[in-house]
């Protein structure tokens, strides 16, 4: 419970709770990769949708350019679920540290020029 507690509130602030989810669950509780994946995607659209309104609430969601991220975001989430599904479990933990190690970069190295898109 400390666990979701912790890394819900960093979902909350957008910051990557859901990957240190992950990580916890298959670490530190040894549950599947496919499994623990599954849980934090299932949590996440509940955390994403109160996140998601707060943010709204507040004034900081242009619903224009939000509903154009949805609808490629559903389809490119429905590929990937149906890929990942018919990998091996090591191969899926190894392409989810590949995406940690490139965010990570991408974050030490800073993000490119903030620019409105107004």
């Amino acid at each position: 419970m400390l666990t979701a507690l912790g890394t819900g509130i960093l979902s909350g602030l957008a910051v990557g709770g859901g990957s240190i989810l992950l990580l916890l669950l298959v670490s530190l509780f040894r549950v599947s990769q496919h499994r623990a994946q599954g849980a934090v995607l299932a949590a996440f659209t509940i955390t994403a949708a109160v996140a998601a309104y707060t943010h709204w609430r507040a004034g900081h969601v242009r619903l224009r350019l939000a509903l154009w991220l949805a609808m490629g975001s559903v389809t490119a989430a429905t590929a990937g679920a149906l890929l990942a599904g018919h990998l091996p479990g090591g191969t899926l933990r190894r392409l989810y540290a590949l995406y940690l190690i490139g965010m990570g970069t991408f974050s030490l190295l800073g993000a490119p020029v903030k620019r409105h898109l107004d």
